[in-house]
């Protein structure tokens, strides 16, 4: 057991969106006009930035932009190498589509269509389909891959930990889900007392069915396996995590983050969690879409009986010593207190089912705390019309509409706590961090300024008009690289009668992925 730390390692955020459109209006006036999911889309995709052709767009803050299956927009940050930069690139990419949503039903105003578009960063829709959140996390090859010797035994072993891990996760950074069949009696005077029993931890904990799976919609796991590691396929592997709940909050979503980049780095350093393996992880992890404070059965391969938020607290005392032993790394700084700080304050709360020192930092207790006010309004609430109430704060919590959103009425009042100053943020919506993201967002920006057909990956840039031999990036810590810096000064020198704009057919348009 090593206690000395690992070098950087990338990691990226891929967040699915829902998306509604309502009238503003009078709803029977507006309803032969309301576009449908599908319509709605390529109106929001019609308002992106300048410069594209395609809903598949790479840009020049090193993030992706473009619409997924069943019409959800979806954005990618770039590769980030801190957790500060994750959590200011997530956001960047919220008020990118918020922007270009606002612009699409000013224009269908003007047309004369009074509609509001709701993009909605959670995961499920009233029709009990649900969308994800997923993580990248670079590792080396050898964390992951089974091989002939007994290190294969070890990669078992390591991915028998990871799961056991993000199968409890959720009562730590879970963004809460209200249960049907919750309590529904009216209000008795005692602020909304009893009301946590209405809300389970996680919204996604019911729709995962295995533990790893190479499909990521068929069988929805915990970890998709499907080796494309988006860099050097010798050295690296990409832990793709696709179990986590949408989340609003920036410190649930950077301690999320912060404490599984904490264990890959301790799992890497031969630091040894085997005692923590769970028998049956799945089962744990759909009582706790029901459950309100964690308290379910976790059971050990070694035979303890112990719950959730044992195995949590467990994992974090024991990263904590890691911590002490190699010293913060640098994916932390500015960051540190969401490890040191917010994380006992969350198993203290589950500890004591009290919420009310992290009822501005986490999601699922921010939501109880909302609901709570709603009740100390409405004291007469009760039966259906209180659950209707539940579900209504649930979906405006993760409205980004400006007009409805929850999110930005807590922030203006000082009711929410943020991870990033407003300025990181704005910074993150043109600026890549300081990886190989770099290279490609300037790469694109070039493009976009002189009118250039390109094609870009994760991994490569290429000039199509006039056509150039790709450039790869197989290194995602990369930031200087003398062939696409060649590359991009060539991009800002073409002249207009060199770019013979070409149709990119099965590639999707102006900067579409290669």
């Amino acid at each position: 057991m090593s206690t000395s730390a690992p070098g950087p390692r990338v990691t990226g955020l891929e967040t699915e969106f829902g998306l509604l459109c309502a009238p503003t209006g009078p709803q029977d006036a507006a309803k032969a006009d309301l576009p449908d999911v599908e319509r709605a889309a390529a109106l929001i995709f019609r308002h992106r930035p300048t410069g594209y052709r395609s809903t598949n767009l790479f840009l020049p803050n090193g993030g992706r932009l473009y619409l997924d299956i069943g019409a959800h927009p979806e954005y990618a940050t770039a590769e980030c190498v801190s957790v500060r930069d994750l959590v200011a690139q997530d956001q960047a990419g919220r008020a990118i589509l918020a922007d270009m949503a606002q612009r699409a039903a000013e224009g269908l105003a003007q047309e004369g269509t009074a509609v509001r578009f709701h993009l909605l960063a959670n995961n499920t829709d009233s029709a009990g389909h649900t969308y994800g959140c997923h993580e990248s996390y670079s590792v080396p090859r050898s964390l992951l891959d089974a091989t002939d010797d007994a290190s294969g035994t070890s990669s078992e072993t390591t991915m028998a930990v990871l799961t056991s891990f993000l199968a409890t996760r959720p009562v730590l950074v879970g963004s809460g889900r209200p249960l049907a069949g919750g309590p529904t009696e009216p209000n008795d005077g005692s602020r909304g007392a009893g009301e946590e029993a209405a809300w389970g931890l996680s919204p996604r904990a019911p729709h995962l069915q295995a533990l790893t799976s190479a499909d990521t919609t068929g069988q929805r796991a915990l970890v998709n396996t499907r080796d494309e590691p988006h860099a050097d396929a010798t050295r690296l592997r990409r832990l793709h995590v696709t179990c986590a709940d949408t989340t609003m909050a920036e410190p649930t979503t950077g301690l999320r983050s912060a404490v599984t980049l904490l264990l890959l780095d301790a799992l890497e350093a031969g630091w040894d969690f085997t005692d923590l393996t769970l028998v049956d992880p799945l089962v744990t992890l759909s009582a706790l879409g029901e459950n309100p404070w964690g308290d379910v059965p976790a059971t050990t391969v070694q035979g303890r009986s112990l719950s959730a938020v044992d195995i949590q607290e467990a994992f974090l005392e024991r990263l904590t010593a890691y911590l002490d032993g190699a010293g913060v790394p640098d994916f932390l700084r500015g960051a540190e207190h969401l490890l040191t700080d917010l994380a006992p304050r969350v198993i203290s709360a589950l500890r004591r089912h009290d919420d009310g020192a992290i009822d501005t930092e986490i999601d699922w207790a921010i939501k109880r705390r909302l609901m709570r006010a709603q009740r100390e309004r409405h004291p007469q609430l009760g039966g259906q019309a209180l659950e209707m109430l539940r579900s209504r704060v649930d979906l405006a919590y993760h409205d980004l509409n400006a007009d409805t959103g929850l999110v930005p009425r807590l922030t203006a009042q000082g009711a929410m706590a943020h991870l990033c100053e407003p300025e990181e943020i704005e910074r993150a919506r043109q600026t890549p961090p300081a990886t190989r993201a770099t290279l490609r967002g300037a790469f694109v920006a070039a493009c976009l300024e002189v009118g250039a057909d390109f094609s870009v990956s994760w991994e490569s840039l290429r000039l199509d008009s006039p056509p150039t031999a790709p450039v790869d990036l197989p290194d995602p810590l990369q930031t200087a690289h003398e062939a696409a810096e060649s590359l991009t000064g060539r991009v800002r020198r073409l002249r207009p009668e060199e770019m013979h704009r070409i149709d990119l057919v099965g590639r999707g348009g102006l900067g579409a992925p290669g």
